[in-house]
Formats: structure tokens, sequence, C-alpha cells
């Protein structure tokens, strides 16, 4: 039962990767189809849409010669093939993109793109190959990519996380958050904030040290508005609470979550809160039992 609850809250504690890249992404718009088969059609339309236009975009710049625009739009290309689970066509796009930074001599895009090409594997449910990207994407960035260096080591503690090796996710994360502090990028220091509290209280059952992280890193989302950010470490907290057997402090944790993800708009997080109460209600039950 507990595999199941590191499962769905690991779900939760994965960030958006925060490495900034020139980048154009097609958002499929809003619809409000009446069955999931229209709502699926509805989604992947648009995305092939975008899919064909930088196709064509993509052939009159491999005419005109211009390679950094090449690179530029097989990344573009390769995020549109994500956002449509085409993942092994969205690795090809990012891997020829970065053959051209390589040949170019573009550390910092190449560094970027390799990156990129982790978060593929590592959302497709491969993190062992997202951990050699990441690592392979942090032995290219220059000195002075302190951003992207920050990005990619939280990314890199997530498929440690994954990969159930306690000590190394919580170095990295650790390194992570000194360079955002350095930075005095408070949203990344926050997060990696969030995220090593996850890792205490999942990996090193040091709930005690969770909570201490995960208010520090609420205190700062809320200076800055970040809701969604601030209600997932919410439901970490109502874990770590619940794993110190304070079920009352557990509770109120989850509500408020469930109160600021509803506020939001974000249906799936919610759910997601409700699903951890329920977990967290059976494995009691059962241990009540027993």
């Amino acid at each position: 039962m507990r595999n199941s609850l590191s499962a769905a809250l690991l779900s939760l504690s994965l960030t958006s990767a925060l490495i900034t890249m020139a980048r154009s992404q097609a958002q499929p718009p809003e619809t409000n189809p009446s069955s999931p088969a229209k709502a699926a059609t509805a989604s992947r339309a648009p995305i092939q849409d975008a899919i064909a236009s930088l196709q064509t975009l993509l052939d009159q710049t491999r005419r005109t010669g211009d390679r950094k625009a090449e690179a530029n739009i097989l990344g573009a290309v390769a995020i549109s093939y994500n956002a449509s689970h085409q993942q092994q066509k969205a690795v090809e796009q990012y891997q020829a993109a970065r053959a051209i930074w390589h040949e170019l001599g573009d550390r910092e895009h190449e560094a970027t793109t390799v990156a990129h090409t982790g978060d593929v594997y590592r959302d497709w449910g491969f993190p062992e190959q997202a951990n050699r990207y990441y690592r392979d994407a942090l032995a290219l960035y220059p000195s002075t990519d302190k951003a992207g260096r920050g990005a990619t080591l939280n990314n890199l503690g997530l498929t440690w996380f994954f990969l159930n090796n306690r000590k190394k996710c919580i170095d990295t994360l650790n390194e992570s958050l000194t360079i955002f502090r350095e930075l005095q990028d408070r949203r990344g220091e926050a997060l990696a904030l969030v995220n090593l509290g996850a890792a205490y209280t999942l990996l090193a059952n040091d709930p005690l040290k969770a909570i201490g992280l995960l208010q520090e890193a609420i205190t700062k989302l809320e200076l800055i508005n970040d809701r969604d950010s601030e209600a997932a470490a919410l439901d970490k907290i109502g874990v770590a609470w619940h794993n110190m057997g304070k079920s009352e402090m557990a509770g109120l944790s989850f509500q408020h979550a469930i109160e600021l993800f509803h506020a939001a708009g974000d249906a799936q997080g919610e759910a997601a809160v409700r699903k951890h109460m329920r977990i967290l209600g059976e494995q009691q039950t059962q241990a009540s039992s027993r």
C-alpha cells in the first residue's frame, strides 16, 4: 500500500522543467466535448496541425541553410510530439536538434536539448534513461548557465527519487537548492524545497524535517502567488503529519490543499489529494484492525 501512495505522490512531486529555452509550443484550445472520445480527438487535432505547420517551416528553413533556426524548429516539433504522446518521435527530433547544436559548438543549447530529452524519458516512465540524459546535460552546461544547471539538478534528483536512491536524491536536490538561492530565484528555491520535503517524507522517513522544508516552501510560494505549487506542498505536509500519527493536522493540510486546487480550477490536483486521503485512510484502517 505504501508503494501505491508513493507513486501517487510522485506524480505531484515532479516539477515542470525550469530551464528556459526560446521555443514554440502548441497549446490546444479549451473545448467542451460531450464524450471522452471527442475530447481526445479535439485535443489531438490542433497539435497535429501545429506539427504539420512546423514541418513545412522546417523544410523552408533547411532550404535557406539557417542551422540555428532549424535546430529551434526541431525543438518545437519535439515539444508538439511529446504533447501528443508520441515520445519516440519527440526524442528523435531532440536528437536531431542536438546534433546541430553540437556541430555549431553551442554547448548551452546542446545541454538544454539533452536535458529536455531527459524530460521526455522521465515523463514517459523511464527514469534510468532520463537520469543518464540529465547527467550528460550537466557535463555540457557552461559554468555561466547556473539556471540551467539548477533546473537539471532538480530533475535529476527526481529520477533518483523514482530509483529509490535516498542519498543521491537528497544530495542532488540540495545542490539545486543552493544554486537557486544564489540566483535569488524564489520559485526555483521553493520547488526544490517541496521536492526535498517529499524526499524526506517518502525516502528518508523523517517527517519532521520534511514539514520544516515544506513550510519554508509554502512561505515562499505565498509570496509569489503560486497557488498550485502551494497546494502540492500542503498535500505533502499532510502525508508527513500522517506519518507522525497526527491525523487531525494531516486532515487540515489536505483540506487546505483541496481548497487551493479547487479555487485554481485544478480538478486533477484536487482529485490527487482526495486519492492520497483515501489511501492513507485505508492504511490506517488496516493498521487498526491488526
